[in-house]
This record gives structure tokens, sequence and C-alpha cells, in this order.
């Protein structure tokens, strides 16, 4: 009996409950034995479809980067800017020359003069033989009237001389400036087998005159030269004629 009563009084606990399950379950005749395998069987695991990997910018494609930003700064007008992402290039990588000539140029154009040449002094340091980097360090300095520092600057390396000519053209402006005359003339002299240009014919003279050499024909072909300014015709041809005058008395 006590068992009766016990299974008569769950009964009734769970009648309550009879609807809602009836109510959620179909019936058993829609089941069929395959579909009751198919729910039987646990789902495969779903593969991640998202593939995550990280890209790397060469340093080419990096610096070719940051150079852009520089180009949008520049053309908005922001200076600082440029400057700004040139020298984050230059942080990351201190050796690129033309980076660092670039940042240089932009700082000797706002007159910055200081800061441009410790930017190119640092980079000599780490590629004593960049000789673009010398000639803008020259230029520089050269534009501050320190025509025996940019001599020295430009002296310490030899670039071949066919595809520097700017170098030493350069050079040799700074060493007649700076009153090597001797040393003047004969870079003028190289300078001039590789092409007669006036403004070197000019130099060349100068120096002649400087050392007590006949300046005469070195002075004749500049003046002959298409490519010498007007200001320097003048001069020559009134140099000339001074000469000329002096010969006849």
């Amino acid at each position: 009996m006590k068992g009766a009563r016990y299974w008569s009084r769950l009964l009734l606990m769970l009648l309550p409950l009879a609807p809602l399950v009836q109510a959620q379950a179909p019936d058993e005749e829609e089941w069929e034995a395959s579909e009751w395998a198919d729910v039987m069987v646990a789902p495969p695991a779903a593969e991640s479809s998202l593939d995550i990997s990280e890209v790397t910018l060469s340093r080419a494609d990096w610096l070719a980067e940051i150079g852009q930003q520089a180009d949008a700064a520049l053309a908005a007008g922001d200076w600082a800017r440029a400057e700004y992402r040139l020298a984050q290039a230059l942080t990351e990588y201190p050796d690129d020359a033309a980076t660092r000539l670039r940042l240089a140029s932009l700082q000797f154009g706002r007159g910055a003069l200081d800061q441009a040449r410790a930017r190119l002094q640092q980079g000599l340091e780490l590629n004593p033989q960049q000789a673009d980097m010398r000639l803008a360090l020259a230029r520089l300095l050269a534009e501050q009237q320190r025509y025996d520092a940019a001599w020295q600057v430009l002296d310490e390396s030899r670039p071949p001389l066919p595809m520097h000519l700017d170098y030493y053209s350069l050079k040799a402006d700074m060493a007649r400036r700076s009153g090597q005359c001797a040393a003047a003339a004969e870079i003028y002299r190289l300078l001039l087998a590789e092409s007669r240009v006036g403004a070197w014919w000019l130099g060349l003279g100068l120096c002649q005159r400087q050392l007590g050499e006949d300046f005469i024909g070195a002075f004749q072909q500049a003046r002959a030269s298409a490519d010498l300014g007007m200001a320097s015709q003048h001069f020559v041809t009134q140099q000339l004629e001074q000469h000329g005058t002096a010969q006849t008395h």
C-alpha cells in the first residue's frame, strides 16, 4: 500500500507538467528511425573561417609610405607634420640617406640651419662615403660663408668625378674662395676635361690671375660660353678690356 500511495503522489506532481511536455514534443508517429539517428549523432565542430595574419611592410614599402605621408602634409602646408614623419622614419632606419637628405632640406628651407647641419653630420658618421650628403652639407656651410669648412667636408672623400660633377664644381669654388687657388685650378682643369662650362672657365681664370698666371685664355673661353650668366659675361668683358688697356700702356 505504501508503494501504491508513493507512486500516486508522484503521478499527481507530474500531471501539471504533462500538457507542457506534450505541447513541445511532436507525436512519436512523425519521427522515423533515420531521423532519430540524425538527431542522436553529434554535429561536427564548426571550422573557424576567421584567418588572422599580420602584414609586415618591407623597409622600402614602409619608407615609401612615410614619404607619401610627408608629401601629403607638405601639400596641405603642414611642414611640421612632414618633418615629424620623416624624423620618425629616421628613427627606424637611421642609415636611409634619401630620407635624411629630404628632412635636412626641409629644415634648411625654413632656416633651421643648425638642425639641418646636425642631421647631415650624423648621416656622414653612419656613412662617410655618402657623396650627396657631403655635397648637401658643404652647400649649407657655403650658405653660411664657411668656405674653409665646406672645402674640408668635400676634400674628405673622392667620389668618381664623371658621376659627381656638381660635387667637384663646388669643391673647386670652395677651394678658390678659401684661398687655395692652386688646388682649385687643378680641379677646374679636370672638370673642363669633362665639359666646357663657362663658370668653370671663369673660375680657372680667376685662380690663374690670383696665382700670377696668364688668365686671358680662360676668360676668353668664359666669354664665348653660351651658358655664362649676364652678370658674369659683363664682369669677364670688363676684365679683358681693363687688361687690354693696361697692355697698351
